[in-house]
């Protein structure tokens, strides 16, 4: 898998933490602009507009990876669903604007979220309404039902194309 840790939503080596009550745990965010949250975009010809895009149209879509660290431990049978959002810029300070979901899992039980897994896997979504042009993206899991007490997210990173090996979770079809 090819990636560029400057699009990573958690670095290979920086785990992000899942230790949480019920509520949302955010990654750091990707300025599609590049030059990160907060700074106005430089060298503006013309009629001034807010910087955003769709990345989820085209026929080159970037794709996210997510991969568990540490297994993720919950005392009542919670559940997380991980979340790919995208907010547009505001007009003043250049910060996140409000954050709607661009593609998502959906509730995932605790106790598939062991170590190494892979929890998800998907190419960016076109955004909703059509009309949205995300400057910043981040990936939110959500926890409900019950609090995580232990658990880690070991890399969540944007790749360009998928080279999995296909053969990886197949039957081995003989025995010795």
């Amino acid at each position: 898998m090819l990636s560029d840790n400057l699009v990573a939503f958690v670095p290979v080596g920086a785990p992000l933490s899942l230790v949480s009550g019920v509520g949302d745990v955010s990654s750091y965010v990707i300025d599609l602009l590049g030059s990160g949250e907060g700074t106005t975009p430089r060298a503006i010809i013309g009629n001034a507009s807010l910087f955003g895009e769709d990345a989820g149209i085209g026929s080159n879509r970037p794709e996210l990876n997510v991969t568990i660290g540490d297994a993720v431990v919950s005392g009542g049978g919670g559940t997380v669903n991980f979340k790919l959002m995208g907010a547009p810029d505001t007009a003043v300070t250049h910060l996140a604007g409000t954050y709607v979901v661009l593609g998502e899992t959906g509730p995932m039980a605790v106790a598939s979220l062991t170590a190494a897994a892979i929890v998800a896997r998907f190419p960016f979504l076109p955004a909703v309404p059509a009309s949205a042009r995300p400057r910043y993206l981040r990936l939110t899991a959500s926890i409900a039902t019950a609090a995580v007490t232990a658990g880690t997210i070991a890399s969540a990173l944007v790749t360009t194309y998928r080279d999995d090996q296909a053969n990886k979770f197949a039957p081995a079809n003989y025995t010795v």
